[in-house]
């Protein structure tokens, strides 16, 4: 069950808080990568699992002392709470550094996903298998490579 309300600047210093915490496992998650570290690389996804929950309930709670939904809303209600305007700011700021962790961790996940890639394709080589080298679609994704029928093939 929901408690009381918080004053919205301790919301928002909660925020803050939480938020260095999820850059810290960035960090920490991009250094494991660099090390190609598996352990620490688990461990920080879990980290980073943890954190988001609780900035989602901070997040909830900051709507609940604003008595505003995320949004114009939440940015109207911080700059009616705060005639100085230093909790709006704090807010704007904080949203930039949330939408850089949403680009750090989408980047992060990329290079989870290359190392998968590469990780396969070497067990598959060991393996003996057949390996094709990935092809590109119009938007430099790689896609799988084609099961039809080689041309070149009799």
């Amino acid at each position: 069950m929901n408690g009381p309300a918080q004053e919205p600047g301790a919301a928002l210093a909660e925020l803050e808080g939480l938020v260095a915490r999820m850059e810290a496992a960035l960090d920490d998650e991009q250094a494991a990568l660099a090390a190609r570290d598996a352990a620490a690389i688990a461990a920080a996804a879990d980290r980073k699992a943890e954190l988001a929950a609780a900035l989602e309930s901070a997040r909830a709670a900051l709507e609940r002392a604003t008595g505003a939904a995320s949004g114009p809303a939440l940015a109207a209600a911080l700059r009616r709470a705060d005639a100085n305007g230093s909790l709006a700011q704090r807010w704007e700021a904080l949203r930039a550094r949330l939408a850089a962790l949403r680009r750090r961790n989408r980047a992060n996940g990329l290079a989870i996903e290359l190392q998968h890639r590469a990780a396969a394709r070497a067990l598959a080589v060991l393996r003996g298998e057949e390996v094709e080298a990935p092809t590109y679609g119009p938007r430099g994704a790689a896609r799988p490579p084609s099961a039809g029928r080689s041309l070149g093939r009799g």
